[in-house]
Parts: structure tokens; sequence; C-alpha cells
């Protein structure tokens, strides 16, 4: 499948200026001078479901791609019996995005952030010659590294070296993988998401390298908006609450742009849909800012402070994959503004907390959750507590991970070890730069048998 670009555009969240995409298909920011803005897309067509199109490029006509890329599953949206009946709700919608063949999920990762390759990599051009850069705490690193591997696109993953446990295959994706159009770098020592991100921005702005670009990708966004999409189709109307665990934020935002999107095509009613978004304590700065009305949010990710406190906080988490420092919260377009458009709630949910959702999901609907998920389902009984849902209220839940041992019963996996390592002192510094470039010039000078 090509696209043309013309079916859709971008527009800055800012001061409205639009664009066509450019040569590379990876516009990430507005040209003009202002403070930071998101980009968003417009398409210029009402949402067309296409079912002769594989996964989630049925909904192609509302995804910024030029290409379909092979392997990304759909979520599976069923309406909840068990946990509905736990938490006393009468329409309970699970978004599930995972390895469950009895509800007709099929997402081999066992993570929604599968989705975010569709929109990111269909948005390449074919004849794109360059190296994606991917920056992760675990489950995004895992997703590039499945559907680069499957597709033959160049892709370096950057992980904290204790995310490495998060990057495995199935072993006919491990088959792909072994022709080495991904590499994966780790960063020692007590590294967290902050630090891989400051490696993959270095090595980024080296020549033949570029970056995957996060939330100011349209495509990560895109692609994670169609759990909404899907859900909407499923449901047959907006649900009027939306629950997902964050650490970036980008879902959330991604769930606004998509749920508005939906909102103004009308095709499923005209309703605003509420946002409410979880952090794992004792980590929680996109809570703690929202909670006291403040856009701005507290600098974790200042290089000149001590960060151990932070550091440890962090490694204390269930969920760290929910541990960005720095996410999109602040900037125009981005989390704050979704939470104010959508009269949205935030939420800190404890280890114990999750550990207990996480057993009612399995006793009620019969599936393992990845950590991040367990922590959504605590928020939803948190919220049904303080009345901030009714019983008879359409609800979304977005479980962004599960069915991993049920996978690994069905399919052999396989590691993935680092192709290098990098140690904290090698991104500080003066002379970061020319450090890290001498270690990924060796990297790819070196040939695989």
């Amino acid at each position: 499948m090509e696209y043309k670009e013309s079916h859709y555009s971008l527009r800055c969240t800012a001061c409205g200026a639009e664009y066509g995409e450019n040569g590379n298909g990876f516009l990430l920011s507005c040209s003009h001078n202002h403070p930071p803005a998101l980009l968003r897309t417009f398409y210029k067509e009402k949402l067309e479901i296409r079912n002769d199109l594989p996964g989630v490029f049925r909904y192609s006509n509302w995804l910024p791609v030029r290409r379909i890329v092979n392997g990304i599953e759909c979520p599976s949206v069923y309406r909840s019996t068990g946990l509905a009946k736990a938490a006393g709700l009468d329409n309970l919608f699970i978004s599930f995005n995972g390895y469950w063949p009895e509800r007709q999920a099929f997402i081999k990762t066992c993570s929604f952030k599968e989705l975010e390759t569709a929109g990111v990599l269909g948005r390449l051009p074919e004849n794109n010659n360059g190296t994606i850069v991917v920056s992760s705490a675990g489950n995004t690193g895992r997703a590039f590294l499945k559907v680069c591997s499957e597709n033959a696109i160049s892709a370096l993953i950057v992980v904290p070296e204790k995310a490495l446990s998060s990057l495995w295959l199935p072993e006919n994706s491990a088959e792909f993988f072994r022709n080495r159009t991904v590499k994966i770098a780790a960063l020692r020592g007590n590294a967290d998401y902050f630090d891989a991100i400051r490696l993959g921005r270095i090595i980024s702005s080296m020549d033949g390298f570029f970056a995957e670009g996060g939330a100011k990708n349209v495509g990560r966004r895109d692609g994670m908006g169609v759990v909404v999409l899907s859900a909407a189709e499923a449901i047959g109307v907006i649900p009027d609450h939306y629950f997902q665990a964050v650490g970036s934020g980008t879902g959330g935002i991604a769930a606004r742009e998509m749920s508005e999107r939906l909102l103004n095509d009308g095709t499923y009613g005209r309703r605003i849909m509420h946002l409410h978004l979880s952090q794992n304590e004792p980590f929680t700065p996109i809570k703690d800012a929202w909670e006291n009305h403040n856009r701005s949010l507290k600098i974790y990710a200042d290089d000149s402070m001590d960060d151990y406190d932070v550091k440890m906080r962090i490694n204390s988490m269930r969920a760290s994959v929910l541990s960005n420092r720095k996410p999109p919260y602040s900037l125009t377009g981005g989390l704050y503004d979704a939470l104010m458009y959508s009269s949205g709630h935030m939420y800190g949910v404890s280890n114990e907390e999750s550990m207990e959702a996480g057993k009612i999901f399995y006793e009620t609907e019969g599936m393992d959750l990845d950590p991040a998920a367990e922590v959504a389902v605590a928020s939803l009984f948190q919220a049904v507590k303080m009345e901030r849902v009714k019983r008879k209220d359409i609800i979304l839940l977005n479980i962004t991970g599960g069915g991993y041992r049920c996978f690994k019963k069905d399919n052999e996996i396989v590691y993935i070890k680092p192709d290098i390592v990098f140690d904290l002192k090698d991104i500080q510094g003066n002379s970061s730069a020319e450090r890290v470039g001498e270690k990924i010039a060796l990297l790819y000078e070196k040939v695989y048998i």
C-alpha cells in the first residue's frame, strides 16, 4: 500500500501553522519561533474502516502512513462481566493489548507499544536508508525490536541495562532478527529511562541516524490512538471515561486527540471522553503537578542536581516503565492540555494496590497483566470509590499489556543480548558526543556472521 501524503496534514497546536510531510516523513516540530508545542495530524476524510487491510492498518486513513508494515495486530475490545461486577459497573469495556487467543488478542509482544510502531514505521518512506534510534524503558524497545526485525528496518534500540530482560522475541521473529537490521545498546549502572533518552539523543545527532521522536512523533500518538478507534467501533459510541496508566503520558495525549477527532467526525457520537490517568508511587511527577493545579513539572532531569533520591524512588516502582522524568506535560498540546480538555483526573497507585488489582483481574477475567496495566485497574477502583464514574457510564479500560504467561506457554522466546554497552560516564560532560561516537563507529564496523 502506498498512501499519498495529501491524505493528512500537520498543524501546530500553538500557532496553527500547517505543514505537508517533509521528504523523510518525520517532521517533529513547528518551524515558527514560539514555546514548545506538539504538531497534530488532521485527516481530510472521514474515518473509513478497511477490512481488506491487515491489523491496525484497517484504520490507515486515520494513520499518518504511506506503507503497510507487517505483523501489527489490533487490540481486542470486549465487554467485561467479572471485573465489572467486582467494581460495581454495568458498562465496563476492556481494550486488551496483549496475548489472549480466547479473546482474539494476538499482540505477540504483549504490549500496546506495538501499536506505536504502525504509525512510526509506516510513516517512513520505502527508500529510507537511515537508522532509527528508539530509547525505551523496555516495552517500546521490545515492540520496535520485533517489528523492525520482521520488516528489515534498520534500528538501534537504547535501554538501561536493567531493562534487558524485557528485550525478548518469539522464536520465529528471532529468525528475522538474525538478519541484523536491529542492534541493541545498553546503559549499565544505575541508569534509568531518562539516561537512555540522553544516550539516544546523542546517537541521533550523528550522520546516518535519526530520532524516533517520542511524543513529538504524530505517528506514535496516532498509532496508540487505535485503542480508542477500535473501542468506538466495538462499542458503537465514544466512551464516557478512559483509564490508563502513564509514564510519559503520550498514551493519554493520543487518547484525547483520537477521541476529539471522533467527536468532530460524528460517526460515534459527539461526547467528550474524560481521561483517568494513573502513576505508580512513589514516583508520580504528573499526578503531583496536576493535583497542585500547576502546568509546570518539578524538574527531575537537571544534570547538576544529585538525583540519587529520584533514582531510588524509580527503582522501588513495580511498574518501572512508568518512570519518565521529563514527560510531555507542560508544552502546548501536551498532557496538561489533554487533562484540561477532558476534565480529567490523575491517580497515584502504590505497589501493594497494583498487586491486589492484578490479582482481582486474574480472578475475575482470567489473565495475567503487565504491572503498568495493574496500576490502571487499581485506579479504576479508586475512581469508583471517589464517585468519579457512575454505575451506568460507558468506561474503557486500556489494559496496556498482558498475557505474558499465556504467550510463553504457547511460544518459545529468545532473549536478545546487547551489541554494545555504555557507562553512565560516557554520556556525561562536554566530550560525551565524542566518546559515544567512537563506540558507535566500532559497533557499525563490526561484521556479523
